[in-house]
């Protein structure tokens, strides 16, 4: 899985500066048996893009440049067998990313002025994207999760094993047991004699998850991704004391993270989050209604609304996920016109709304419609 934040995001909204720009969704497998598919669906639709970049009338010169690395994506058999749930790949001239995310999209293909960001929408929408630690003695795993699973991040991010971190010598008897020999009747796996006593041992895996953290934290600041602890209380614990993460979860998974499946581990984990996510919601409800109609911080009339997350003066926005609203967006003298879906220019306001409010930092709530004024389908805390 790769992680999608308000860095990613910045950066495909600068990239789109120079059309055309193609924007691909397909949903994909995991590893199983249906997982050959994903490579199929994935040429498929650069046939489509090609097409339609044709169709856009850019020259063969342009639309190779444009392709050429996704062809070579389409070539890369290990990428294909490591994916999760939904893959979004954007191109241009001089850009290409590509995400694999914890999101079954629809199979879309669009070429046109600017990326498609749209699909990405509801990832953006309270805490739907979050990772987990799976917290074990001698080393960790980092996993990436969303409303559809879990998926382990590139290992590249984290520092390995305890042993390799530290540079220290593995303890004879943990060398003994990871090779699976014999301990003989009565034996302990305990580390007396070789340097290392369960003070040593507990030192050790501090020093440990100080690097682990080290490594996490400027996912925290820069994604503003929750984090959810996994693994024995103890353990847990230690985390706990050294950690500097700024959105680490007060609550755990706990038990040994060899004891849950990855479908088991997910459900347990996007509860957890689930349950803060919503109760910080509730307090900015709170916030909200305690500010309407005694002081500006309060806001929930549309171009008021819409313009402060933009430029980001907000610090909450709450929508209404279900809501579709069009309309034709003057930036010259912030005027929004609510117009009929397909008139030409007209954007999605609710999406546009919530993708700039991604963007810029601020936190994005759902709300119902009996949760906001009467007639609102946004509304807003403002920072000033």
């Amino acid at each position: 899985m790769d992680l999608l934040g308000q860095r990613e995001l910045a950066e495909l909204i600068i990239a789109q500066s120079e059309p055309p720009c193609v924007s691909i969704y397909i949903p994909t497998e995991r590893v199983t048996s249906a997982a050959h598919q994903n490579p199929v669906r994935f040429r498929n639709a650069l046939r489509r893009a090609h097409e339609e970049l044709v169709r856009w009338g850019a020259s063969p010169a342009l639309v190779q440049q444009i392709l050429a690395p996704l062809e070579e994506l389409a070539e890369r058999e290990v990428y294909w067998l490591y994916q999760s749930d939904g893959l979004a790949v954007f191109a241009a001239s001089r850009h290409a990313y590509s995400y694999r995310l914890p999101w079954r999209f629809r199979e879309e293909v669009y070429v046109g002025d600017s990326f498609v960001i749209a699909p990405l929408v509801p990832l953006f929408i309270g805490n739907q994207q979050f990772l987990v630690l799976a917290l074990e003695k001698y080393r960790v795993r980092l996993y990436g999760g969303g409303p559809t699973g879990l998926s382990e991040v590139e290992r590249d991010r984290l520092p390995i094993e305890l042993w390799k971190a530290l540079q220290v010598d593995v303890p004879e008897p943990l060398v003994q047991y990871r090779t699976g020999l014999r301990l003989g009747r009565g034996t302990h796996l305990a580390t007396h004699g070789h340097g290392f006593d369960r003070e040593d041992i507990k030192r050790l895996i501090a020093e440990y998850y100080r690097m682990v953290d080290r490594a996490l934290v400027p996912l925290g600041h820069e994604r503003r991704l929750p984090l959810v602890l996994v693994g024995v209380e103890y353990l847990v614990a230690i985390y706990r004391e050294i950690s500097n993460y700024p959105l680490l979860l007060p609550e755990a998974v706990l038990g040994s993270p060899e004891n849950y499946g990855l479908t088991e581990l997910h459900a347990h984990a996007s509860d957890i989050v689930m349950r803060w996510s919503d109760t910080e919601r509730r307090r900015w409800l709170e916030r909200f209604w305690s500010l309407r109609g005694s002081s500006p911080k309060a806001a929930d009339e549309l171009t008021t609304v819409f313009f402060a997350v933009e430029q980001g003066r907000a610090e909450v926005l709450f929508v209404r996920p279900d809501a579709e609203l069009w309309g034709i967006v003057d930036r010259s003298t912030s005027r929004i016109e609510q117009v009929p879906p397909q008139t030409s220019g007209a954007v999605n306001l609710v999406n546009e709304a919530v993708i700039h409010a991604f963007a810029t930092r601020v936190h994005v709530y759902p709300a119902t419609g009996e949760e906001l004024p009467p007639g609102a389908v946004m509304a807003a805390v403002l920072r000033y």
